[in-house]
């Protein structure tokens, strides 16, 4: 009975939740994380270039919108809003340092965290700051003899970790998680902390509502779901952890509730199904030994699972976790995919936008950033992979530049977003890009 109590307020909370989703205030549309553009029953065939905007600096978060404005985070420490109707900046706020969090906007106020360890509160309309609170600071994930380095005393960063973490704001609180290791809750009107519960390994994933309790991933691989009031916790869910050289390690991107499942990517490997009142493993899906580094989309009967090394988006049922389909996209992909009526919509590090039938996964409509058309490295090669020769040449450990190089092709690891029934999404490079269904 208490099981059937939890799952009946879960839904509730769920539908109550989508129902403000329309503006895509948040990471994911929603705080469930589902990925669903609200109220888009109709499935365009194909979609046309409607208006672009330049940031003039690279963006790893993703934007999100309301109140008629777009905001966009930058790594220069910008947070840009932008008047969808004139598609102006009608302000700018600075942030003393990169902005990796995709932001949170709630009852007139926004919400965000830079790279300095300080979670910002502005008034949403004008960008003028309400409040602050400071984290134990931010860091990238680093571990002793990543990739395979030497062991030499010295910790590798972890170039693959590009995001901090994203907030829930739900029940008056803001909620979110920090490279001090914690997980903080916070008033979203004055900022003063009502609860901190300290997790096994820093917190870039954006915490996940599941009725009166918040899930998050941390990067010691493991999913933990907390009180929403106390932040005492209710389980602990491990996922696999490889300390030898740090690699099929840590949960990077946000966990997605659907009914009485939560659904993670852990990058050990596996996709897993959890029962949300327990943790208990439902069932689970093997990547073939690829990260799963993305947030799921979650459909009426399907999980859309996007994964880096296995160069596919893979397509479950979502009650049994039996694979329908992979889709190849044949590169890595960070961006979490966005379900539009009877589609899904893709993004890939190669600065690829795919969109796909999500019953059958046949092709509808494609779209390459211009830098990814010129290919002027040369670093995709025939197949449509990267041509790892050219992409690390004669240094196969060095990862950054390696990055770097990618994102020049306008790759895209911000999650794409619909906003007033247009498709938006930000490049690596800063450019914002909107599209309409075409006629």
């Amino acid at each position: 009975m208490r099981r059937l109590a939890f799952t009946a307020l879960l839904g509730l909370a769920l539908s109550a939740a989508a129902s403000h989703a329309a503006d895509w205030p948040t990471f994911m549309g929603d705080a469930a994380r589902s990925g669903a553009a609200a109220g888009t029953s109709q499935t365009p065939r194909a979609f046309q270039l409607a208006w672009e905007y330049e940031l003039h600096a690279p963006v790893t978060a993703s934007p999100v919108a309301a109140g008629g404005l777009l905001y966009v985070g930058a790594e220069d420490g910008n947070l840009h809003a932008i008047d969808l109707t004139s598609r102006r900046l009608r302000w700018l706020f600075h942030a003393d340092a990169g902005i990796a969090s995709t932001p949170a906007v709630a009852d007139g106020l926004i919400y965000f965290l830079s790279r300095d360890g300080q979670l910002h509160a502005l008034d949403a309309a004008s960008g003028a700051p309400r409040w602050s609170f400071r984290t134990g600071g931010e860091a990238r994930f680093a571990a002793h003899g990543m990739f395979g380095l030497p062991r030499d005393g010295h910790k590798r960063t972890d170039p693959w970790d590009f995001f901090l973490s994203s907030p829930l704001v739900v029940d008056g609180k803001v909620v979110f998680g920090s490279s001090d290791e914690h997980v903080y809750a916070l008033d979203a009107k004055t900022g003063a902390m009502a609860w901190a519960y300290k997790t096994g390994g820093m917190v870039h994933a954006a915490p996940v509502q599941a009725g009166s309790r918040v899930i998050v991933g941390a990067w010691d691989s493991a999913l933990y779901a907390l009180d929403l009031a106390t932040g005492a916790l209710a389980w602990r869910y491990q996922t696999g952890a490889d300390h030898k050289d740090s690699i099929m390690l840590g949960i990077q991107a946000a966990a997605s509730v659907d009914g009485d499942t939560v659904y993670a990517g852990s990058r050990d490997g596996f996709f897993y199904a959890l029962d949300v009142a327990t943790g208990q493993m439902r069932w689970r899906h093997d990547a073939k030994g690829s990260w799963v580094p993305g947030t799921a989309a979650i459909s009426a009967g399907h999980v859309f699972v996007p994964t880096s090394d296995g160069g596919v988006l893979a397509v479950l049922d979502k009650r049994s976790g039996r694979k329908l389909y992979d889709f190849p996209t044949r590169v890595w992909t960070f961006a979490s995919p966005l379900l539009v009526g009877g589609s899904i919509i893709i993004a890939t590090m190669d600065g690829q936008v795919h969109q796909i039938d999500a019953a059958s996964g046949d092709p509808l409509w494609r779209f390459m950033t211009p830098e990814r058309l010129a290919n002027a490295r040369g670093l995709i090669d025939a197949q449509g992979k990267f041509d790892h020769a050219r992409l690390y040449g004669s240094r196969p450990d060095e990862m950054v530049s390696a990055i770097e190089h990618v994102k020049r092709l306008g790759a895209f690891i911000a999650s794409p977003v619909w906003i007033q029934n247009e498709l938006v999404i930000v490049n690596a490079l800063g450019k914002v890009s909107a599209f309409k269904p075409a006629r």
